[in-house]
């Protein structure tokens, strides 16, 4: 089922109390704090912030060779998995049910870890599916239709890349740029082999992006730092649950998978895992992922990883037409909302009509963990002198940020000083707030104990955040932000 929230989000009403469970107030300080399951309310007169502190990302063991061996037992589910590659296959002897987990007959022909991204200049035309085979595939098709019984196939190129092989392993990354869809609409589509039906996968289906001109809720699921291994399990499980009659997107906010840390686990520590802890990591977010487009930025464990493989990867498109041209890796979705890369220069921001302006970035501005008396240091000083000027300039609403491995909300801040106009007394309400909002989410797999990811909705005039616990789907904090004012208006 769907993640069931305490109430349905409205943000054209959306002033109705927000959370106060486990909410204290203190009136020494203004800063807010969110450390472990509890929020305590303190503060300073400069700045904020919420924060669920974490610790490190664990890697887990992968294989090598496509055999059994690449088979386990999903105990949230009790089915094997990869289901692309795997399913349950008793034999006499088996001594539990990983070891009947056991790989499907003609697995390296078979489609594995298909997902989607959004493409196209103009919203909602075009839509990029991918997917991945351990064979060379030479006839890698896509087939698309307004119904599962309506499916015909589509004459575009399929882009086929190898980008790390050994003796033992190798794995072919097809890419098909599907356009002329009709904007808010719903499709369905099956990739595979053209000339065998049994290496074909399933029928699936996909929302296209509204116009920019849609004026209804938007919806998007965003986290940072969401890699591989047992942290990773509850957080998976619940937005595996997640259709596009829940969200318009995801926004993965860079550090993806952490495969480049795989020498870091004692047992991979004397070999080369990347790849295998990528495609576990891929295959285990397939049901999201082959639904619901996966928007991701750029972190450090993509642009600075351990090994030369990461960059030459292009396994999760970018949402631009050319992903590596001039501007490097970016995109922008245009609409009630808009969200806009960190990658964006300022040649392209555009005047624009009242929407709620979002900007990811894999690095967070602010930090309460990187910064000395309210004022950031370190790394978030130098992209605080590269970035808060044109945030400010341009009139951005929203920044979110991953990377620290814990959530933290700040009050509307410019150049280290909080901005208190139009934000309510429990600060949970910023009506017209006159600075841009600071939100970093990265505690999607942070620590050992407490995992979580944000939920936002938002039309041209409000927007409702929510950051949920991944153990129990608990709203740990809430907060309403509306937009009445013209973009020229403010700050």
């Amino acid at each position: 089922m769907p993640i069931q929230y305490d109430d349905t989000p409205n943000p054209a009403g959306a002033l109705e109390e927000t959370e106060r469970a486990k909410v204290e107030t203190s009136c020494l300080r203004q800063r807010l704090k969110l450390y472990q399951a509890s929020i305590n309310i303190v503060s300073t007169p400069s700045m904020r912030a919420l924060s669920l502190v974490a610790l490190a990302i664990a890697v887990v063991k992968a294989n090598v060779i496509v055999d059994d061996n690449a088979c386990y037992r999903n105990k949230v589910r009790d089915v094997c998995e990869p289901a692309s590659l795997c399913e349950l296959n008793y034999n006499i002897g088996d001594l539990s049910f990983n070891q009947s987990c056991r790989v499907k007959d003609g697995v390296n022909f078979y489609p594995q870890q298909i997902h989607l991204a959004f493409a196209g200049k103009k919203p909602g035309t075009a839509m990029t599916v991918s997917w991945a085979t351990f064979e060379d595939v030479t006839d890698s098709s896509v087939w698309l239709g307004d119904s599962e019984d309506s499916l015909e196939l589509v004459e575009t190129p399929v882009s086929s890349e190898s980008y790390y092989s050994n003796k033992e392993y190798n794995l072919f990354h097809h890419h098909a740029k599907i356009t002329g869809l009709k904007p808010r609409t719903k499709y369905f589509y099956k990739v595979g082999s053209r000339g065998d039906e049994k290496y074909k996968g399933d029928v699936g289906s996909f929302v296209t992006a509204r116009p920019a001109t849609d004026e209804s809720t938007f919806n998007v699921l965003i986290y940072g730092d969401l890699g591989d291994g047992e942290n990773s399990v509850d957080t998976i499980a619940n937005v595996n649950q997640l259709t596009s009659n829940d969200i318009d997107l995801v926004y993965h906010l860079g550090d993806i998978a952490y495969a480049d840390d795989d020498f870091l686990v004692l047992k991979q520590a004397a070999g080369f895992f990347y790849e295998e802890v990528y495609n576990k990591w891929m295959n285990s977010l397939m049901p999201l992922m082959s639904r619901v487009p996966y928007m991701v930025l750029v972190g450090n464990h993509e642009a600075e990883c351990h090994s030369p493989a990461c960059q030459l990867s292009h396994r999760l498109p970018w949402g631009a037409d050319e992903p590596n041209d001039a501007l490097g890796p970016q995109w922008q979705l245009r609409g009630p909302i808009e969200l806009d890369r960190g990658g964006s220069q300022e040649g392209e921001r555009q005047p624009r009509q009242r929407t709620v302006d979002i900007v990811g970035m894999h690095r967070p501005l602010y930090s309460v963990l990187n910064s000395e008396n309210d004022v950031p240091n370190e790394q978030t000083a130098l992209i605080q002198a590269a970035f808060e000027e044109l945030i400010i300039k341009y009139k951005v609403d929203v920044v979110v940020a991953g990377h620290k491995h814990y959530y933290e909300r700040d009050l509307p801040v410019a150049n280290n000083e909080a901005i208190l106009d139009g934000v309510s007394d429990d600060y949970k309400v910023y009506d017209n707030p006159q600075a841009p909002v600071y939100i970093l989410t990265g505690g999607a797999v942070s620590d050992y104990e407490h995992f979580g990811y944000s939920m936002l909705e938002a039309n041209r005039t409000a927007l409702v955040w929510r950051y949920i616990l991944s153990s129990d789907q608990s709203v740990q904090d809430k907060f309403v932000m509306y937009k009445n004012e013209q973009p020229d208006s403010r700050y």
